[in-house]
């Protein structure tokens, strides 16, 4: 057998072979992946279709001198969410209704004025660390509400409306939200909401 010496450059047999070989390891690698790919889906339980009920604190959003003052109220909705199979993506259908009160003083007499809106919006969330127990979430929703007293003082609005949120899923049905829901200055509420979902399961 003749030795190379030190040095010196590889033959392209060898060079030939090494690709051969680094072509075969990454074939091997890509069928592993997509094996591995492929039970994480099987094991996934993850329900198409959840409806989900959650209720929650809400407080305006946006100081207004002529209503004075917020007070905390309520944030109640219901939500029927589509999962994607292969994707930690949903979307769904969010109908809410919030009732929070503004108070003002004048001349020394306190006045309170009830704020009642409701939200029919169109909502998306993508979900990390899917399929564990904590699994936190981004969203966003946009659609249409409605309104009993509006910021220029006049009754019945209906105005054009987004909420982004954030929250946290436990054990794949309780959830934990944040949403800013934006849709006129004197109805602008934050709520934080606990909800559970029926269906769903493992993401």
């Amino acid at each position: 057998m003749q030795l190379r010496e030190w040095g010196s450059p590889l033959p392209l047999c060898y060079i030939y072979d090494m690709r051969k070989l680094l072509l075969v390891f990454v074939a091997i690698l890509f069928v592993v992946v997509d094996a591995e790919a492929q039970r994480y889906y099987v094991e996934r339980t993850v329900s198409a279709v959840e409806v989900d009920l959650s209720v929650g604190l809400a407080t305006a959003a946006n100081k207004m001198p002529a209503y004075g003052r917020s007070r905390q109220g309520v944030d109640a909705g219901v939500e029927v969410r589509y999962n994607f199979a292969a994707q930690p993506v949903d979307i769904g259908l969010n109908v809410s209704l919030c009732s929070m009160y503004r108070g003002t003083t004048i001349h020394n007499t306190l006045y309170s004025y009830k704020f009642i809106s409701e939200n029919l919006l169109v909502t998306s969330d993508y979900n990390f660390f899917q399929g564990r127990a904590v699994s936190p979430f981004v969203g966003l929703g946009v659609g249409v509400a409605w309104s009993d007293i509006n910021a220029d003082g006049t009754k019945h609005g209906t105005h054009f409306a987004v909420m982004p949120r954030v929250g946290v899923e436990l054990s794949h049905h309780v959830r934990i939200s944040v949403a800013y829901k934006i849709f006129d200055k004197a109805n602008n509420h934050l709520a934080i909401s606990l909800g559970y979902a029926f269906g769903g399961g493992r993401r």
